[in-house]
């Protein structure tokens, strides 16, 4: 275990009773190791077991370092009914965690930022999990959304009708539906383990609409552009991060303009930092991000149904009543990616 190794070569010697290190001082450690090297420390001895299941159950914010590896985290066959594997692609490492209760098995994951998931349970409602700590966060229920209501369908099963503006008719989902559908991004601002201070953006149905939520916060807060005038519209949106050099949030829209978001000040001021943008054919997908040295880029994807040589195997649970009518040797893939990168001139173009 590296972050092991370092103690013990600080110390210069190795043939110290490592296991008698007082608890606090082993917290410390902890609190400073590598998710990967966290988990396997729990295996050291039965000590620091012992200050492992600490670590998870005080719930420590564990704060992510930006120069942290990003990991993956899923289910598998292999794995426990509560339990899931935390693999590094860079260096290749997989390490076993329990989680924490409700199991992903009954959640379907919509995002993550700073080591936590974002997660929708059985009715579409979203929380904030740490699957190394076991802290948990709801977020306000699906139906608080603007043009949102739930409701029941003839067998009573739980249903929400979306509201499209122009539209008398809604656009009725099931939970299932709802959950899969529902969320475009789901953006923080910062770890949920500060509490109020962490801001979460939703571009959401019907149509790329923007709403936003503190922790702690009972409702969503919809974007209006009767607000906001220099939206215009509140719909359209694509993609969103979060620049913690300036502490603005940055949103993409449909045709490639971009503005940012300040929560910093006594209201939300929406300012447009780039006009549409007319290259084209429109790609499949947009996403706005910035990149580790610090540019802000639009990332253009343009998809295509290809034939594959071999059947395409899904799971049982996405064919449904529909199995006969898919075509298991038409593949969706990726032909072509563009990138833009915003200068500081186009930054301030429409501003």
């Amino acid at each position: 275990m590296a972050g092991a190794l370092a103690i013990a070569a600080a110390a210069g010697s190795y043939d110290r009773d490592w296991a008698g290190l007082p608890e606090e001082i082993l917290l410390m450690f902890m609190r400073e190791l590598e998710i990967p090297d966290l988990v396997r420390s729990g295996a050291v001895c039965a000590s620091w077991h012992a200050v492992y299941l600490d670590v998870r159950r005080h719930r420590f914010p564990l704060p992510i370092p930006r120069n942290q590896l990003p990991c993956l985290l899923y289910a598998c066959r292999d794995s426990a009914a509560d339990g899931a594997v935390v693999r590094c692609p860079f260096t290749g490492d997989s390490v076993r965690v329990p989680l924490p209760l409700p199991p992903l098995t009954r959640h379907s994951t919509v995002g993550s930022a700073h080591g936590w998931l974002v997660t929708a349970d059985e009715a579409s409602n979203l929380h904030l999990l740490n699957p190394i700590t076991g802290a948990h966060a709801a977020l306000p229920p699906i139906a608080t959304l603007h043009h949102v209501e739930s409701c029941a369908d003839a067998e009573g099963r739980l249903m929400y009708n979306v509201f499209d503006r122009g539209d008398p008719e809604p656009t009725p989902l099931d939970a299932r539906e709802a959950r899969d559908c529902m969320y475009h991004r789901v953006t923080l601002s910062c770890s949920p383990s500060a509490g109020s201070a962490c801001i979460v953006l939703l571009v959401h149905m019907p149509v790329g609409e923007l709403s936003y939520a503190r922790l702690g916060d009972e409702r969503w807060t919809w974007i209006s552009p009767d607000d906001h005038q220099l939206m215009s519209i509140s719909w359209g949106f694509m993609d969103s991060f979060y620049n913690e050099d300036d502490g603005l949030f940055y949103v993409l829209r449909s045709h490639r303009s971009v503005f940012t978001l300040n929560f910093n000040g006594p209201s939300l001021v929406v300012k447009k930092i780039m006009r549409r943008v007319r290259k084209g054919d429109d790609p499949s997908s947009m996403y706005i991000l910035q990149a580790p040295w610090g540019d802000i880029l639009q990332i253009w994807r343009w998809r295509s149904y290809t034939d594959s040589s071999t059947p395409v195997e899904l799971p049982r649970d996405l064919l449904g009543h529909n199995e006969d009518e898919i075509d298991r040797y038409i593949e969706l893939r990726t032909t072509e990616i563009r990138s833009i990168r915003l200068t500081l001139r186009t930054r301030h173009l429409g501003s």
